[in-house]
């Protein structure tokens, strides 16, 4: 009898861990996450160095929706896995706007003055 209960326990324990690795959705990972694909699918980023630092970040793992949104909004996620920051790509199409300046005669340094400098 004592079998039985042991034999019975054990296939229920692994139903059990068959349904709840089931249920974790599978993970494809990404250098650079851009959201293609199923919105609901997780893609995962490798942990990135942390600036300033020998360690690693986290692993960032998100839904597809959120890197799209992040690509459209023009922001990555950090090496920190926390923080949003602009992305290289959203920098290089979008720079900042610089441009030269009229040169006045009262300023601080008279090369500049002279010859204008640039304003971002």
């Amino acid at each position: 009898m004592k079998t039985r209960n042991v034999i019975a326990l054990v296939s229920m324990s692994c139903v059990f861990a068959q349904a709840l690795f089931a249920a974790e959705p599978a993970k494809t990972y990404a250098r650079e996450p851009d959201g293609k694909g199923d919105p609901a699918a997780i893609t995962c980023r490798h942990p990135q160095a942390l600036p300033g630092k020998r360690l690693l970040g986290p692993e960032v793992c998100r839904p597809n929706a959120d890197w799209a949104q992040f690509a459209k909004d023009g922001m990555t996620v950090s090496p920190d896995g926390v923080t949003l920051l602009p992305s290289e790509k959203a920098r290089s199409l979008n720079p900042a706007a610089c441009g030269p300046t009229a040169g006045s005669a009262g300023g601080t340094n008279a090369m500049m003055a002279s010859r204008g400098g640039m304003a971002c």
